[in-house]
């Protein structure tokens, strides 16, 4: 039997985070609370909420990050995420579905390689940048659990 791998691919914190026709960023509606979608079509960003029938629209440069955030957030319009859970005493979180595949292929791997960018070592691809807890093999049981549970408000 052999162990796990993850392999280190392009992903970083811009190509996440974008949302898509086919994955948007899943997020809490501002208006009433109910799971809406952020969408990026072309030069303009849109959330709707199909719930209450709440729409907005805006430029797609006009973008602000909350990485260090203590309440995680869209990076167009500063809405909560919609996926979001405590876990291991800290916040697990993700955007869309890619998103927690992408952490779910992380955690459960015993094997993870990263990929040597030819003029020196990169620190800006997605899995560099996760948080310690997250990479701990200790917390993976705890991870994988709160995943699925992430996984299930799809």
């Amino acid at each position: 039997m052999t162990a796990k791998r993850f392999q280190e691919n392009n992903e970083d914190r811009i190509s996440i985070s974008t949302p898509t026709d086919n994955d948007p960023t899943l997020v809490h509606c501002p208006k009433c609370q109910s799971k809406a979608f952020v969408i990026l079509y072309h030069d303009e960003v849109r959330l709707s909420c199909p719930s209450c029938g709440y729409n907005q629209a805006k430029l797609a440069e006009q973008r602000t990050f909350y990485w260090g955030a203590e309440n995680p957030a869209d990076s167009y319009f500063g809405v909560d995420l919609w996926l979001q859970t405590d876990c291991a005493g800290e916040s697990l979180w993700a955007f869309n579905r890619r998103h927690l595949e992408y952490l779910e292929d992380f955690v459960s791997a015993k094997h993870r390689q990263r990929n040597p960018n030819i003029e020196t070592w990169q620190n800006s691809s997605l899995a560099s940048r996760l948080p310690k807890w997250l990479k701990a093999a200790k917390n993976r049981p705890q991870i994988l659990k709160a995943i699925e549970v992430l996984k299930s408000r799809v």
